[in-house]
């Protein structure tokens, strides 16, 4: 057994834990602490960001909750004129507030996530969906190209070592990974704030003045917004949040990478089938089907947030940073699981009628019929575990496809706001 990992048998099928922890140093902390315990980020959270919005005198009181009157001149309702002065201090900044929440949010989800990561092949071995491979060597590789050193090992062993190379290098290259999350983090963020200083606040700029007056309106409302680079407290913890929010969505996009690439391997490690007598209505499948519920949690939390920025940064020239990164993340999180699920589902089909054809050797019209029925039962059976609960598909949905939606209407939006 290799060092530092344990192993688990079930069926002869050796299994070891994929570990997300393991490239990621900074967020192995969420490994012991408990969900409840996140709530207190809330809190904490906001204290930091008050803290830095109060230092540069722009934290802002209760008179200045006005999110309504924003959306509404968001909107077209606009009764400002460009000479009206306007400031924008933290408490009226509620898409500073969603992207706050929403990191603490989606640190809860990854915990979540990534303890059933962990938790989800030795499940799935318990649950008798994975066996050891009983195909030949050549006809194991020559539909992917897996490492060749896995034609030495037994079948019973392969998905153990398959994992257990991927933990140990994960770990060899944690320091690697930490620094590349975090050199990608703090550009990204640095871009972000270069880039608001040009374009935040077109789409609260008053809609009956010229070209100008608009723009000077828009330079003068950014000067006196909390975040700005003229309030050196602000602009560093707002920095600091949307470097933060970076990171964590970087390292949860290279875990769910890697674990998409276990589960596309599976067909060529193990024998893959399903549970038939359904005891878990999922074919033994439950855990993936409790990893893609968290999954699209995280993608309706990230096409709320996307959908955010691309309206504060303006539905224009840059307008496609946000929709591009939504593709990716739509192709890494949906495309690509889905197209392994979906082999998953056909190859356990192919070998339970394989198997059946083999157990009943039809001589008899009776048998030939009760062999065709078995085949036409396996055959109808959907093993479908991206789908979404009755009450989840519509909010799922509207979050999940808003970007697109917003992106695909942009020159719409944009002669409406701006006219």
């Amino acid at each position: 057994m290799p060092a530092g990992s344990t192993g688990k048998e079930s069926d002869k099928l050796r299994v070891v834990a994929f570990d997300p922890y393991a490239p990621v140093i900074p967020l192995r902390w969420l490994r012991k602490v408990r969900p409840a315990t996140l709530l207190m980020l809330f809190p904490a959270v906001a204290v930091i960001l008050y803290a830095g919005a109060a230092a540069g005198g722009m934290a802002g009181g209760s008179g200045d909750f006005r999110w309504a009157e924003d959306i509404r001149r968001a909107l077209g309702d606009d009764d400002l004129k460009p000479t009206e002065a306007f400031t924008y201090p933290l408490v009226r900044d509620a898409i500073d507030w969603l992207l706050a929440a929403a990191m603490v949010v989606e640190l809860m989800i990854m915990r979540r996530q990534w303890s059933l990561f962990a938790n989800g092949l030795p499940r799935l071995v318990r649950n008798g969906v994975l066996r050891p491979a009983s195909g030949q060597l050549h006809d194991l590789f020559e539909h992917r190209q897996l490492p060749k050193w896995l034609a030495t090992i037994p079948p019973e062993d392969r998905l153990f070592a398959y994992v257990d190379r991927v933990n140990s290098r994960n770990r060899r290259r944690a320091p690697i990974y930490t620094w590349l999350y975090a050199f990608t983090a703090l550009v990204s963020a640095a871009l972000l704030v270069s880039v608001e200083r040009y374009r935040l606040f077109r789409i609260l700029v008053p809609k009956g003045a010229s070209l100008h007056e608009q723009e000077e309106w828009r330079r003068n409302v950014y000067q006196h917004w909390w975040a700005s680079i003229h309030h050196p407290s602000g602009v560093a913890t707002y920095f600091l949040l949307a470097a933060i929010v970076i990171y964590i969505v970087a390292a949860q996009t290279h875990i769910g990478v890697q674990a998409a690439q276990i589960a596309a391997a599976l067909p060529w490690l193990v024998d893959v089938d399903a549970n038939w007598i359904n005891p878990d209505g999922e074919y033994g499948w439950r855990p993936v089907r409790q990893i893609f519920r968290t999954v699209w949690l995280s993608m309706a939390l990230y096409g709320l947030v996307v959908s955010a920025l691309a309206l504060v940064l303006g539905l224009g020239s840059v307008g496609w940073i946000p929709a591009t990164i939504w593709v990716l993340l739509l192709i890494i999180y949906v495309a690509v699981p889905w197209i392994a699920m979906g082999k998953i589902e056909e190859v356990a089909k192919e070998n339970r009628i394989a198997t059946a054809q083999t157990e009943i050797m039809a001589v008899t019209t009776k048998e030939q019929d009760d062999l065709e029925t078995r085949v036409r039962k396996y055959r109808e059976v959907r093993i479908r575990l991206m789908r979404l609960g009755r009450f989840e598909r519509i909010p799922v949905a509207l979050s999940v496809f808003l970007p697109v939606v917003l992106n695909l209407v942009q020159p719409y939006i944009q002669t409406y706001l701006f006219k």
